[in-house]
């Protein structure tokens, strides 16, 4: 499998998507954690947007490179059972196959980019009002929302391509 060339496809549509989406959300916590920085004064409220712009650029790098990584380092794709079942087949249902993992990827993107925008905005909010957000049950909603959309995400692209 090592020195496997990969037919390029480009992203799904849904994956460009959910990444300017995610990018556009991460911008608005950005822009939400300067509003409250300028209101209150606290730097911290700049440690969300920052970490998960950190975050976002490193999907996004890993969804850029992802043919590279794969063909480079196939161990590090392998590694669980679905990377590795479909590591195990040949032409163009693995490539399809590859290029929707990298979508699931590109949804988290977005997610990330709303929980970094609801993260600024609930920790500015409660700072200026010296009130607990309700935002913190969304917020840890969303988180639980992710983990189930990823799994399903991958359940959905398993019984496609491995069984």
């Amino acid at each position: 499998m090592v020195g496997t060339t990969l037919k390029r496809y480009g992203l799904e549509s849904v994956a460009k998507i959910f990444i300017v989406f995610g990018l556009l959300l991460v911008l608005f916590s950005w822009l939400a954690g300067v509003y409250y920085f300028e209101s209150i004064g606290k730097i911290t409220l700049l440690i969300a947007p920052l970490v998960f712009t950190c975050v976002s650029a490193l999907l996004l790098l890993m969804i850029r490179y992802r043919y590279m990584l794969f063909e480079r380092y196939p161990y590090l794709m392998t590694l669980p059972s679905l990377f590795y079942r479909i590591g195990e087949r040949k032409g163009k249902n693995q490539s399809i196959a590859f290029s929707m993992i990298f979508t699931v990827h590109a949804f988290v993107i977005a997610v990330i980019g709303f929980l970094s925008l609801l993260l600024t905005v609930m920790v500015g909010s409660s700072i200026k009002s010296d009130v607990a957000s309700p935002l913190l049950y969304v917020y840890l909603a969303t988180a639980v929302i992710l983990v189930i959309a990823v799994l399903l995400q991958y359940r959905r692209i398993y019984i496609r391509f491995v069984k």
